[in-house]
C-alpha cells in the first residue's frame, strides 16, 4: 500500500481546486457576437441597398433621392469617425440636419422613428433564421456563457432588435446589444471594442469575439480579445497590416469546436 504524506495530499487538492476554478472562469467568459453575416444570414451590401432605397422613399419631400442618399452616407460616415464626444445618434443627427433644412427637427426625428418601427421590419420578410446559429446559442447558454451582440452601432436600437428577431433570436439572451443611441464609436475603431468592454465591466482577456469581417471584427484581437472568424459570409477588404484570427472556419466547424473545447 502506497502512503502519501498529508502535505502532498494538500498540494494535490490545491492543484485540483485551481484547475476547477480555471474551468469555472472559462464558463463565465464573455462572448461578443457580430450580427450581420454572423448570427444573421444576410448579404449585408444587398440589405443596405434596399434599406437606403426604402428610407429615401420616406423623405422625398425633403430632398431628391440622389441628394438624400449622399446625406445619409455622409452622416453615417460621421458615426464611423466619431471621436467619442457625441453618441453615434447625435453625430448622425448633427450631420444630417446640417445638410437638410427642416422646419421641425423633432418632427423629422419622429419620422425616422416611425420608419424603423413600421417600414424597416418589411426588409426582413425573406430572411430566414439559420438553424446552426440557433443550435450554437442554445449550446453556449447550456454551457453557462454570457453573451453580447456587438453589431456596428450605426442603427437605432429598434432596427437592431428587428434584425435580431430575423435571426430567430431572443434579445434577452444577450446582456448587451450595441446601438447608436448609447455608443460613442464604431467599428473598426478599437475604442468601440474598449467601450463595449467597459460597459460590460470585464477585461479583454475574458472576452471571445465571433465575427465574419476580418477588418471590422477580428481587429479586436489587438486589445487582447480572442477572435474567431466565421467564414460562411466572409468579408475581407484587404489591409496593409495582416490581421490574423485565433481561429477561422465555417459556422458548423465552430459549433464542433465549442463542443470539443469550451
Amino acid at each position: 500500500m502506497i502512503s502519501i504524506e498529508s502535505s502532498s495530499v494538500e498540494k494535490i487538492l490545491i492543484i485540483v481546486a485551481i484547475r476547477i476554478g480555471a474551468g469555472l472562469m472559462e464558463k463565465r467568459d464573455m462572448i461578443l457576437f457580430d450580427l450581420d453575416g454572423t448570427l444573421l444570414r444576410i448579404d449585408f451590401d444587398n440589405f443596405l441597398n434596399r434599406y437606403f432605397k426604402a428610407l429615401t422613399g420616406e423623405f422625398t419631400d425633403l430632398a431628391k433621392p440622389e441628394l438624400f442618399i449622399k446625406v445619409l452616407m455622409k452622416s453615417t460616415q460621421e458615426m464611423i469617425v466619431n471621436d467619442g464626444t457625441l453618441t453615434n445618434e447625435e453625430a448622425f443627427m448633427v450631420s444630417f440636419f446640417s445638410m437638410i433644412e427642416v422646419e421641425d427637427i423633432e418632427a423629422t426625428k419622429s419620422r425616422f422613428n416611425s420608419f424603423y418601427k413600421d417600414k424597416f421590419p418589411l426588409l426582413g420578410q425573406n430572411v430566414k433564421a439559420n438553424t446552426k446559429v440557433l443550435e450554437m446559442i442554445e449550446l453556449l447558454k447550456d454551457l453557462g456563457y454570457t453573451m453580447a451582440i456587438t453589431t456596428n452601432p450605426l442603427f437605432p436600437r429598434e432596427a437592431i432588435l428587428q434584425r435580431i428577431s430575423w435571426a430567430g433570436l431572443n434579445p434577452e439572451d444577450f446582456v448587451l446589444v450595441t446601438s447608436y443611441e448609447e455608443m460613442h464609436y464604431a467599428k473598426p475603431n478599437l475604442a468601440y471594442f474598449q467601450e463595449v468592454i467597459d460597459k460590460l465591466d470585464v477585461s479583454a482577456k475574458s472576452c471571445i469575439l465571433v465575427g465574419n469581417d476580418l477588418q471590422e471584427d477580428i481587429v479586436a484581437g489587438r486589445l487582447g480579445i480572442k477572435t474567431f472568424l466565421v467564414e460562411d459570409y466572409l468579408i475581407d477588404r484587404g489591409s496593409e497590416e495582416e490581421i490574423i484570427p485565433d481561429w477561422r472556419g465555417s459556422l458548423g466547424q465552430f459549433i464542433d469546436y465549442i463542443k470539443e473545447n469550451f
